[in-house]
């Protein structure tokens, strides 16, 4: 009776360590997520450099930067499509 009672627990552990081992090779760990913020970021302070030494009012100055700062990499692909002076040499 006694082994039995042992299966369930045994299943239930050998569960246990076939899904911790799945989970481990999927798991790509914080340090990737980590240089992707930090590049972000280094590309949001180039982007607020380039809004601060730009001709635009301060207004629009000030609402570049806030969108950009609200939200990252949205509003540096926004500010890079949208807001950059361009040349018009054609």
């Amino acid at each position: 009776m006694a082994l039995l009672i042992n299966y369930p627990s045994l299943l239930i552990l050998l569960l246990g360590c076939v899904k911790l081992a799945a989970a481990d090779m999927y798991y790509v760990g914080p340090t990737i997520g980590g240089i992707i913020a930090l590049i972000i970021l280094i590309l949001d302070i180039i982007a607020a450099v380039e809004i601060l030494r730009s001709g635009k009012s301060i207004v629009e100055k000030l609402l570049w930067i806030l969108f950009i700062v609200l939200f990252p990499l949205i509003g540096l692909i926004v500010y890079l499509l949208c807001g950059r002076a361009r040349a018009v040499d054609l």
